[in-house]
Order: structure tokens, then C-alpha cells, then sequence
């Protein structure tokens, strides 16, 4: 009986290690974070996004938080924003415009243009070689990652400074023409000046917070948008560094990417410049040229915002201002040659009356929804004959109520005057009315 007992034992714990040997099979152990890990950093949703290694389709937590963020209007993505016609200077959208804002970074800008002007006044060349001192390569936030004693082109720390963002590359170019910091700040803010920037003040090249007087560069938005118009009208080469999408140096393990983030996303844009502090928030100053097709032409328009409290949520923000810009303003051609405007009655033409029309075309800045009307005005009492080209009129478009356009109406071929029956009885006519008025 008791061999019996400890055969049973012996059963039941052989038994007990088989399922316990089992179960380790068939249950390994789960990576449950390294799973959930690679499903969230699928790139795999149809919205592109700016990434640390360039623009990617957004992931599935990346377009949820982007959806969620355009449910929302411009004015809770930021603290102003402003959009504006290149070519007129029109403001086509706005909000709070008009307050002094930190610029942060965007506030390069001004620096490379004053870099331009020394450039134009040969002062500097693009090739010339500037050595970076130690002040410069002790500079944090974003930077070239040059290091003390580099020898670096001018034209390549133009390309830092708008293209990464360089505080390094911005301030070793305004040290290497004005012999220091202090008097490239001074033509800074003389340049300013010069484009009637009244509220605008620079305080160093780079755009960071001056701690130890909490100052920064600032101007208002409006400003800000002047200041860009000017820069692109006055040095538009500049677009070819801001359109860089990278740069990668492997010879010293240096890979950035533009801190646009919407360039390579919305369609047409190539500039011009990020900003970030905490006194500015996330900043953007973008540019964008749509091509003209059919009865449109080149558009290019400037946006800017500031004071957006994330990168997401400047990103949702230009893309709204930018790229709904650009979808729904245009320049249109106005006028057709070849169509007539009106008929211009001449008593004493052959015909009677004849077909004018628009002496040339215009174009107009539309939003592809405003009413546009046209009003012809016609000279009265005009006698033939009318020479080809003559000007006899004119006609004027209005957008909701406003004059947007004027334009000379004329003739295209000569108006010939009545036969010789007709003027015998032009002249019977005039005696007998003579002769009733006396």
C-alpha cells in the first residue's frame, strides 16, 4: 500500500512539471512597449508632416492629434497671424497684427538681409572665408555645430542661418563685416529704420532671449510682414537657400533638416523662416508661389504667425493660413480682346453703330468667390470718322462695391463716314431746321 501511495505522488508531480513545461511553450513572453512602439512610429497615414529626418507621411497618432488641432480656428493656434499679397502688399487675413511681438529666430532674417546689403555694396563676397571664434561656437539652440577655429564660406553660413537656423552661422557673419556683434546689432536696427519698421528693435543677431534684462527682437506682425515683402523683392535669391530641403555634411557627422514645416508639404512654398523662444512661441515666416494656369497668373503670398503654443499646432496653423491661401486666391485675367464690351451708336457712320472694345486686358488678386461686375462708359456725340484704336470710352470692374480696375474702351477698325446722299441730305436737313427756327 505505502509503494502504491508514492507511485501516485510520483504521477501527479510528473504530471504538474509536463503542463508547467508546456505552458512555457506556448505563452513566451510578450514585448507589449516594443510592440506598441513600432505600431505608433508606422508611417503609413496620407498627410505629410516635417520629421528630424525630413517630411514623412504622419503616423496614426500624428494625424489624430492634426485632425483634432483643425477643428480648431487660427486664432486658438496662435497669437497673430497674417496673410498678405507679394506682389501689391494687400492684407487678405489677420488677427492682433498690430501688437509688438517676439520674433525669435525670425529676426535672422534681418541679419542675412544686411549681410545681402553688404554683399551688393562689395564689402564681402559669397566666397569669402570667415573663421569662427569661440563666442560663436559656445552658442546654444539651434545651430551649425561649428566648432572654434572652422573656416567657413559666406555663402554657406548664409545657408546655415536660414536653411538650420544657425545662431553660430549668423552671428560669425555679422562679427566677420562689422568687427562685432554690438555694431552688426547697431546696422540691424538701422536697417529697420530704413523700411519704416517703427516698433521693430534688435537686441542681438541670433533672436534668443536676453536674459539679463529680459529683452528680445521684436516688431509687430504687420511688420513682420513688410519686412519679408522687402526682403524677397529686393534679394529673391534668397528663396534658393530657403527652399533647401537639408543639409548633410558626412565628413563631420552633420545631418539637419529645414525647420520649415511646411515646406515639401504644401505645394509651392519656399521660405523663408522659423523662430522659437518661450517670450515668441513657435513663429513661422513662409512664403509661397502658386504657378498660373489658364486665366490665372503667378500668385505669391506671405503668412506669418506667431505665438502658436506648439510645434503641431504651428503646423496646422500655416498649413491653414498658407495653403488655404493659396487655394483660394489668385490673380485672374479680367477682359477678353476679342469679345465686344457694348455698341457705340455714330450717327454719321455707315453702319450705324459699331462693336468696342477693351483696349487691353488686367488682372486682379480674387478669392474665386467675390462678386466682380463691369460698368462701360461711352463718350457721346461722336462723329465718323473714328480712326482704328481710337479711345472712346471707358470700362470699370468693381469687386463687392469696389473699384478694382479701369480700362479704355475703343474701336478696332476705322468708322467711315456716310456717302454723298447722305451728306446732301444732312445739309437739306440743317437749312430746313434753320429755316423753321427762324
Amino acid at each position: 500500500m505505502k509503494k502504491l501511495t508514492i507511485f501516485l505522488l510520483s504521477l501527479v508531480l510528473l504530471g504538474e512539471n509536463l503542463v508547467y513545461a508546456n505552458s512555457e511553450v506556448k505563452t513566451p513572453e510578450k514585448k507589449e512597449s516594443n510592440v506598441e512602439t513600432e505600431i505608433k512610429e508606422i508611417r503609413n497615414q496620407n498627410i505629410l508632416v516635417p520629421t528630424k529626418k525630413g517630411v514623412q507621411k504622419a503616423t496614426q497618432a500624428e494625424a489624430d492629434k492634426i485632425k483634432s488641432l483643425e477643428e480648431r480656428p487660427l486664432e486658438s493656434l496662435t497669437g497673430s497671424y497674417i496673410l498678405g499679397d507679394y506682389k501689391s502688399g494687400k492684407i487678405l487675413e489677420s488677427y492682433n497684427i498690430d501688437e509688438v511681438r517676439a520674433m525669435a529666430s525670425m529676426s535672422k532674417i534681418v541679419g542675412v538681409y544686411v549681410v545681402f546689403d553688404a554683399i551688393k555694396a562689395n564689402k564681402i563676397s559669397m566666397e569669402d572665408k570667415v573663421t569662427i571664434d569661440s563666442e560663436a561656437a559656445r552658442l546654444t539652440g539651434s545651430t551649425y555645430k561649428l566648432k572654434e577655429g572652422d573656416i567657413v564660406a559666406v555663402k554657406d553660413l548664409i545657408k546655415a542661418a536660414l536653411v538650420v537656423s544657425g545662431n553660430d552661422a549668423i552671428t560669425s557673419l555679422g562679427k566677420h563685416i562689422y568687427g562685432s556683434k554690438e555694431e552688426f546689432v547697431n546696422e540691424m536696427n538701422e536697417k529697420c529704420k530704413a523700411l519704416g519698421l517703427k516698433h521693430a528693435e534688435m537686441v542681438n543677431p541670433t533672436g534668443l532671449t536676453d536674459y539679463s534684462n529680459e529683452t528680445y527682437n521684436k516688431m509687430t506682425t504687420r511688420e513682420m510682414f513688410i519686412l519679408a515683402r522687402h526682403f524677397i523683392n529686393d534679394y529673391p535669391e534668397a528663396l534658393k537657400y530657403t527652399s533647401i530641403e537639408s543639409i548633410i555634411e558626412p565628413e563631420r557627422n552633420f545631418e539637419e533638416y529645414n525647420t520649415n514645416p511646411i515646406l515639401g508639404v504644401v505645394r509651392g512654398v519656399d521660405g523663408l523662416k522659423t523662430g522659437y523662444t518661450n517670450a515668441a512661441g513657435r513663429c513661422l515666416m513662409a512664403t509661397a508661389l502658386k504657378k498660373g494656369e489658364g486665366k490665372s497668373l503667378d500668385t505669391r503670398l506671405i503668412g506669418i504667425i506667431t505665438g502658436a503654443p506648439s510645434d503641431w499646432a504651428r503646423y496646422v496653423a500655416a498649413k491653414k493660413l498658407v495653403g488655404g491661401g493659396l487655394e483660394k486666391y489668385r490673380y485672374t485675367v479680367i477682359g477678353n480682346l476679342e469679345e465686344p464690351v457694348a455698341k457705340l451708336k455714330v450717327e454719321n457712320s455707315e453702319a450705324g453703330e459699331v462693336n468696342v472694345f477693351e483696349k487691353s486686358t488686367g488682372n486682379v488678386l480674387w478669392d474665386g468667390k467675390s462678386e466682380i461686375k463691369k460698368t462701360v462708359t461711352l463718350k457721346e456725340g461722336l462723329l465718323a470718322p473714328i480712326p482704328a484704336g481710337e479711345v472712346v470710352g471707358k470700362i470699370t470692374y468693381t469687386m463687392d462695391g469696389e473699384e478694382i480696375l479701369k480700362q479704355d474702351v475703343i474701336v478696332k477698325d476705322r468708322v467711315l463716314q456716310k456717302g454723298f446722299i447722305y451728306k446732301i441730305q444732312h445739309i437739306y436737313r440743317d437749312i430746313i431746321n434753320n429755316i423753321k427756327a427762324a
